[in-house]
């Protein structure tokens, strides 16, 4: 694994280097055929493929998707702070859904409770309905709504910094 981690770190193409490992151990791992084993065989096997697929398989989809070695790609994550920009709440069977009539893009677009109390579509025109389970919120999905797609819980960051620096000018007028 050290030697993976070394050829990433220097590599040119990070992507491409991490598909190509990962097409040549996503079969090794996950497409082997299993015959009939005792129990305790059976066990080691298990925990065998689970640390080959943490070593091999993931710890290099970390190192691709954190862009380098992962504990440093996390804090700087860490670092970022702010919430989500997506909601993603999913919906409780009977749970109250809030849909606003002027901005939603069709009927389907929705708010969870929290999401619409802390969004401008509460002053709108809005429909509330409850859930037959299984829906996601929509708060932060730029293609659900003509306009005020994040409420302020999901505000992104950036935006949220660009309102704290515009607050103090406004206060002016």
């Amino acid at each position: 694994m050290a030697a993976s981690c070394q050829r990433w770190l220097a590599c040119a193409d990070l992507q491409q280097e991490v598909y190509c490992h990962l097409a040549e151990y996503v079969p090794r791992i996950l497409c082997q055929g299993g015959g009939m084993a005792e129990h305790r065989e059976e066990q080691r096997e298990e925990q065998r493929e689970e640390l080959a697929l943490q070593l091999l398989l993931l710890a290099p989809l970390e190192w691709f998707l954190l862009g380098g070695e992962p504990a440093a790609g996390l804090a700087l994550l860490q670092q970022g702070g702010g919430s989500a920009a997506l909601c993603g709440h999913v919906f409780k069977v009977g749970e109250p859904t809030y849909s606003c009539r002027e901005c939603a893009a069709d009927p389907t677009c929705v708010l969870c409770m929290q999401c619409f109390l802390a969004s401008a579509h509460r002053h709108h025109r809005y429909r509330m309905t409850t859930s037959g389970g299984g829906g996601f919120c929509d708060c932060g999905d730029a293609e659900a709504w003509k306009t005020g797609p994040s409420c302020q819980n999901h505000t992104p960051a950036d935006q949220n910094r660009e309102t704290e620096e515009v607050r103090p000018l406004l206060a002016w007028f």
